[in-house]
């Protein structure tokens, strides 16, 4: 049953099949009118983000009473792997109000109400509910949200980048095979399996959730590559070009997913990696990560250094367990969890 209610003139509901052609509408409207050089979004893209993706959905928006949206709050949810069973968290990519109707309610805004009244609904400590909200805001969005109350920071996010390697042909100990494939097959579902209980708080990468990610992307660009070591998928990689944190043509490590231990595979790896840069052309290699995991580490071994970025990553906490000091040091992710790449 679709949740919804009114307050004053607007109807404030969960998404119905069908809403998407007003939302878009909204959204392109809405962005085109605050940013110089904004691009509308296509109705196959929006449906990708969200109708398509394995883990669910979560949608939000108010109505004016001739069904223009006004306000959206936009949830790109992900399974989460924790010590204590699957849970979800829930990233907040799109969120906008018009300005036209920001003061359509005397006690509150129609973004905060969606917030407040909707987030109460669908987080909570119960294993189907949402453990925690979470986003890698631009400054307006920032502004907004600490007004409201409802980010707390759990961390100022650095990047880690290196130079391209003049000579990328190291690939290891030789036992390692590095293969590009287009996508993701079952054997990657059980990779998983045998890497994630080395996390407290990871996002499910099975092959569902990757093709989606990575192979169904509309107008994505993603190269990836499979090691094996004796036939056995050990780890892979994704990488892509474009613009990251105010650099065009950066290099982007959407992912590198292997052993902590396995370092020939790690190696390997970062050596295809380095060979796609070069394909396309970038001059450096980026990568995000929690500066509290091994890998932030481990990729410093390997010439990456930490560098400032113009994204904090803040959280909203549903189950107290995931409040944002737990995250801080418990929570796992990489760029292509993220909606920047």
């Amino acid at each position: 049953m679709v949740l919804s209610f009114r307050e004053g003139d607007y109807l404030l509901k969960e998404y119905e099949a069908g809403d998407e052609t007003a939302i878009l509408s909204s959204f392109n409207r809405i962005f085109g009118a605050l940013f110089r050089g904004f691009e509308p979004r296509s109705l196959e893209y929006w449906r990708w983000q969200y109708l398509a993706n394995p883990s669910g959905r979560h949608l939000v928006s108010a109505f004016t009473p001739d069904g223009t949206v006004v306000a959206h709050h936009g949830f790109i949810l992900q399974r989460l792997r924790t010590g204590s069973g699957l849970r979800r968290c829930g990233q907040v990519v799109d969120t906008m109000v018009d300005p036209a109707h920001r003061r359509g309610l005397q006690r509150t805004s129609l973004s905060a109400l969606l917030s407040n009244r909707f987030v109460a609904h669908f987080g909570g400590e119960a294993a189907d509910k949402v453990a925690f909200f979470w986003g890698a805001p631009i400054r307006v969005a920032m502004r907004v949200g600490e007004s409201q109350g409802s980010y707390e920071v759990v961390r100022t996010q650095q990047k880690l980048v290196a130079p391209l390697a003049a000579s990328a042909g190291d690939s290891g100990s030789g036992d390692v095979a590095i293969e590009p494939i287009a996508t993701f097959g079952d054997e990657f579902d059980a990779l998983f399996e045998r890497l994630a209980p080395g996390y407290d708080v990871i996002a499910v990468r099975d092959a569902a959730q990757l093709n989606w990610r990575y192979r169904d992307r509309p107008g994505g660009d993603y190269r990836i590559a499979a090691a094996r070591r004796g036939g056995l998928l050990v780890g892979y990689a994704v990488f892509s070009a474009g613009h990251f944190d105010g650099r065009d043509n950066q290099g982007r490590i959407c992912d590198l997913f292997v052993g902590l231990q396995d370092e020939d595979a790690r190696r390997a790896l970062l050596a295809w990696l380095h060979r796609e840069g070069a394909a396309a052309g970038v001059e450096q290699l980026a990568a995000i990560l929690p500066d509290s995991c091994p890998e932030w580490h481990l990729l410093q071994e390997h010439g990456f250094r930490a560098r400032p970025t113009g994204y904090p990553i803040v959280s909203w906490t549903c189950a107290r367990r995931f409040d944002p000091e737990w995250l801080r040091w418990n929570w796992f992710y990489s760029l292509g969890d993220t909606d920047l790449v």
